[in-house]
């Protein structure tokens, strides 16, 4: 299964799965959720906007080995109550801070006409002869690679040895999470916390350019709290906080002004 199912919702694919359970989804099938609410993604690039969230949709399918979850797919390899190890492809998350475009921000909004599909122009700062900072696209991208995800008494976790594969950075990323429910009834709150480390190669790929600003590895902490609340077989209202602090070597970039990052949604969802 994929980790960053299992730490959003606490959800695990089995095959004796009640299609009323928010414990698990069911082998071989699709699932499909639509939520409606409001929330935002704040931008730390220079001039960029924040993402607006309204309709955020989730479509999933969990096989015997292979699963697709979102914008993410993959195959499993060693599959049991405790533990599972994947192989798995996901897109580059960065690109969304320079594109509404993107398709991580189109699935997630919902507003597939919301902006241009050309980066911004950026400038170093906003002072009177600020020396302009050379615009360029930052391309569509795929990291993949081994994923490692178990269960401890309540706690779920993941780990993520990732490499960039389309040819854009050769870069690698490894990601690990933990998660533990706080209240588990008719009610749940799940707290997450891990981080991200880029390599040089990431970093310079969107926040860096030759001449101006060389960065090196960056290693980004991320906490989540995330609220559900039943409100019968398909329906149920759901909130959730995340907060990501950049790491130095992108957060001294000259075309970031925030040195964190904050996604927040609440809303009415509906499951399929």
């Amino acid at each position: 299964m994929a980790a960053a199912t299992a730490l959003a919702d606490g959800a695990t694919p089995r095959t004796d799965c009640d299609e009323s359970s928010a414990d698990c989804v069911a082998v071989g099938r699709w699932t499909f959720s639509t939520a409606l609410g409001a929330g935002v993604r704040t931008n730390p690039v220079l001039h960029g906007q924040d993402i607006p969230l309204v309709v955020v949709p989730q479509l999933g399918y969990f096989g015997k080995y292979f699963f697709l979850d979102n914008l993410d797919f993959g195959v499993t390899f060693v599959d049991s109550d405790r533990a599972n190890l994947s192989l798995i492809a996901t897109p580059g998350y960065d690109r969304v801070f320079f594109y509404r475009s993107d398709l991580q921000n189109l699935f997630l909004s919902g507003f597939p006409n919301a902006a241009s599909a050309a980066a911004p122009t950026l400038v170093s700062s906003d002072a009177p002869g600020a020396v302009p900072f050379p615009p360029r696209a930052r391309r569509l991208t795929f990291l993949a690679g081994p994923e490692w995800t178990f269960k401890a008494d309540l706690v779920t976790g993941q780990f993520d040895v990732l490499h960039e594969v389309t040819g854009r950075n050769h870069g690698t990323e490894v990601r690990a999470a933990l998660a533990v429910p706080l209240v588990r009834s008719v009610n749940s709150l799940t707290a997450s916390l891990g981080l991200t480390w880029k390599s040089a190669a990431i970093v310079n790929y969107y926040y860096g350019a030759p001449g101006f600003y060389e960065a090196g590895s960056s290693t980004n902490p991320f906490v989540k709290l995330a609220y559900a609340r039943r409100l019968g077989a398909h329906w149920s209202v759901d909130a959730f906080v995340h907060y990501e602090s950049l790491g130095n070597a992108i957060a001294d970039s000259p075309i970031i002004v925030r040195d964190h990052v904050t996604t927040a949604f609440a809303g009415v969802t509906y499951r399929h």
